[in-house]
């Protein structure tokens, strides 16, 4: 099986965290508007779930419980992200989510800080599960700094969060300082020992996020973190519109359940509502994901078409593409020849 095909095989879907991990960006000060607008969007564009925060504390748990609205008018279903405790278990339970996102250490230094040992955590973990469980919750169990950690610690977690029937394990790269093939080891080895769905949360300190996760579903995993432009703490995550893209230039039948074509209008808004200029690096950015200088990019555009120099075309993602001349470097390309070109082959 060729790495296309793994990926293809491995892949399950995306995990949306702007209303999560996106409000961990220092620009992010999300009203309660401003969330419904980015819940209705990613619903929208279709993601599988989408992740909220703790409802532990009272004016998140009201956020939550007015985002969402009532479960039989959602077309997605929402987690939220809780910590190891019971009280936290019934916060989302009052909330009315569809799951929970059990974050768990397995840095001996924060067990102790906690008073507690491992296996006491552990047994925790075990009643947390099983309470969920009961009330109707599915859940996921996740190990932050997964591949900072001692794997022996670690693998003590997901074992047990797989015995007691979690629907996802998860792992994340806390730091942001993975490289791909410590990815692609750690990602087998544990596919090794479980057989329960893994989901990846990759930080982007290093710009590696996106191509992490793409490892990370060649060699096992089945689900990855994403928010809409990436943003969320420090430097951000695995931005949505990128794994969807990539997806979609391996083989677009992988992300034909998604629409791509609000992936732009969608990241455009949460930049306003942030106060931030469309990242440039984007591919949805409307200025800069499909613009043309360079005089040799221009001359192949206009005798060859956009295939010469697009990886896919700018319609698919809701984007237009930006054909720039009368610049020093743009070579003789007159406005003429780029109205014919838009007329043949759009804009």
């Amino acid at each position: 099986m060729n790495e296309v095909q793994a990926i293809l095989k491995n892949f399950k879907g995306v995990i949306d965290s702007t209303l999560r991990e996106g409000f961990q960006f220092s620009r992010a000060n999300f009203s309660l508007a401003d969330q419904k607008g980015i819940f209705d969007r990613l619903s929208r564009i279709g993601v599988d779930y989408i992740e909220m925060g703790n409802p532990a504390k009272p004016e998140i748990r009201d956020m939550v419980s007015s985002t969402i609205g009532p479960r039989e008018r959602r077309t997605v279903r929402v987690l939220c992200h809780i910590r190891n405790h019971a009280s936290d278990v019934e916060a989302a339970i009052a909330c009315g989510v569809d799951g929970v996102n059990i974050l768990c250490t397995a840095d001996s230094e924060r067990l102790a800080g906690m008073g507690l040992t491992l296996d006491t955590y552990l047994d925790r973990l075990e009643e947390n599960v099983r309470s969920a469980h009961s009330r109707g919750l599915e859940v996921r169990v996740g190990v932050e700094d997964f591949f900072g950690q001692p794997e022996t610690l670690s693998r003590e977690i997901h074992l047990l969060a797989e015995s007691a029937g979690v629907e996802r394990i998860a792992v994340a790269d806390t730091l942001g300082r993975v490289m791909s093939w410590d990815v692609r080891d750690k990602i087998r080895k544990l596919r090794h020992i479980i057989s329960t769905d893994i989901e990846v949360h990759f930080h982007n300190d290093l710009g590696h996020a996106v191509g992490n996760a793409m490892a990370a579903i060649q060699s096992g995993a089945n689900w990855v973190s994403t928010s809409l432009l990436g943003i969320g703490e420090r430097t951000g995550i695995t931005p949505l519109s990128s794994l969807l893209v990539n997806l979609y230039v391996l083989d677009p039948g992988i992300a034909e359940r998604y629409d791509l074509s609000l992936l732009t209008e969608a990241e455009g808004f949460v930049a306003r509502l942030c106060g931030i200029d469309m990242p440039p690096h984007l591919i949805t950015n409307p200025v800069n994901g499909f613009a043309h200088k360079a005089g040799i990019h221009l001359n192949a555009l206009l005798k060859f078409g956009p295939q010469k120099y697009e990886p896919l075309p700018p319609g698919v993602i809701g984007n237009r593409r930006n054909l720039v001349i009368k610049s020093p470097i743009s070579g003789r390309t007159t406005e003429a020849e780029i109205e014919e070109f838009n007329r043949r082959f759009g804009g």
